[in-house]
């Protein structure tokens, strides 16, 4: 598995870095021309987030035709691995582009924290109750990235199964992510019913001098014990009917 993540992310280095690199460089864009100008912190604050998004899902499309240009690929059915390697694969180099940004979120609000705003998170106060309730954060959002793309990847590899060909294929990978979503969504709240759904809850907000402070707290259900097994469990499942897809039903 290693050697197909070191193909793949050679593969796709150039591209990913290049994007990355114009992130950076929008961001310091936006940052001096918004404080120069004296623009509102909410609308450079806007303007960033839409940035950090759009490239957070440009980097789910890339590892997801990595996967699809990977799973159709002959010389990759030629190596003595099981075929969910190759999904393995791709959901670690989505965890190395997503670390790669979430370091660049992190210095961003560094430099914003140390010489732009000192001793407050820019443009919001966001505060956590500790350094444990930061860890849970990364935790959730990590782990539902993580849900997401192996959906992903199972919606595309069922797609590429069926027999038909052309549009069709994608349509049927479009139906079976949404069949996924909304199948999961229903069984896990009729497991833990009262399940909160909300990766944060905020607790206060003061408008005062143009600024907003905000509280905002991790959500401790989302760390219940009982939907973490339910999730893992349902990932391994993923991983399997994957595996035997790609096996017997996936066409070169």
């Amino acid at each position: 598995m290693l050697r197909l993540l070191k193909y793949d992310w050679k593969r796709n280095a150039n591209l990913s870095l290049g994007l990355l690199a114009v992130l950076v460089f929008l961001q310091i864009v936006i940052g001096v021309v918004g404080n120069t100008r004296n623009w509102e912190q909410s609308v450079i604050f806007v303007l960033s987030f839409m940035l950090y998004a759009m490239t957070g899902i440009i980097l789910i499309i890339l590892a997801s035709k990595t996967y699809e240009n990977n799973m159709k690929a002959y010389s990759r059915r030629l190596l003595p691995i099981r075929p969910l390697w190759t999904a393995v694969s791709s959901i670690v180099l989505f965890w190395l582009f997503s670390a790669v940004l979430g370091a660049i979120v992190f210095i961003h609000y560094w430099i914003y924290s140390q010489f732009v705003y000192p001793g407050s998170w820019w443009p919001h106060e966001l505060a956590v109750a500790d350094m444990l309730d930061g860890f849970k954060i990364i935790f959730i959002i990590g782990w539902s990235l993580t849900f997401l793309m192996m959906s992903i990847l199972l919606s595309m590899t069922i797609g590429a199964s069926v027999s038909l060909r052309g549009k069709a294929g994608t349509w049927v990978g479009i139906l079976a992510f949404i069949v996924i979503q909304n199948v999961l969504s229903w069984v896990e709240h009729l497991l833990f019913g009262g399940y909160d759904t909300m990766l944060f809850r905020i607790g206060s907000i003061d408008y005062s001098n143009e600024a907003v402070n905000a509280e905002v707290m991790s959500t401790v259900p989302l760390l219940s014990i009982g939907p973490l097994l339910f999730e893992g469990a349902v990932i391994v499942l993923m991983l399997l009917v994957i595996n035997y897809l790609m096996s017997k039903k996936v066409e070169i």
